[in-house]
């Protein structure tokens, strides 16, 4: 491959992998935010996670509502990346192809001894994201496969 050629190329793909992990460290950001939502029992802090009036805020406001109610307090929630691929993007909407895993939750009554939740196998899943006048949020998520 001649000079020129191969330079174009290495550009090429730094650009993939930079727009890559731009998504990443989004999708970084509202797994944060969602974590925090589960550990505070604050189903309100989903609105930094999730476009209004979708099912998965009402899923995981449920959810959140549901350990609250029971007394019990949540370590973390989070997800482990284990694929990754930008499969579309614009400057509105990003879908977003992700192989992923529930990393171990521990939940307690207050004051209580932490017990481990039961683990996740990986989840394929196809992720659109949104752009919205708070910013980036997520619109639905389709699981593919696990």
């Amino acid at each position: 491959m001649d000079p020129v050629s191969l330079a174009s190329a290495a550009a090429l793909v730094a650009g993939t992998v930079t727009r890559s992990a731009d998504w990443l460290d989004r999708l970084a950001v509202l797994d944060d935010s969602r974590s925090a939502a589960f550990v505070r029992a604050d189903p309100s802090l989903l609105g930094d996670v999730y476009a209004s009036g979708g099912r998965l805020l009402e899923s995981d406001t449920a959810a959140i509502r549901r350990y609250a109610a029971r007394g019990l307090e949540v370590e973390d929630v989070r997800f482990e990346v284990l694929r990754f691929h930008v499969v579309r993007e614009s400057d509105r909407v990003a879908v977003l192809r992700v192989v992923d895993r529930l990393e171990p939750v521990r939940v307690r009554s207050a004051g209580g001894a932490w017990r481990a939740l039961p683990s996740d196998g990986p989840t394929d899943r196809m992720i659109t994201v949104v752009r919205t006048a708070a910013g980036w949020r997520i619109s639905t998520v389709e699981r593919l496969a696990g």
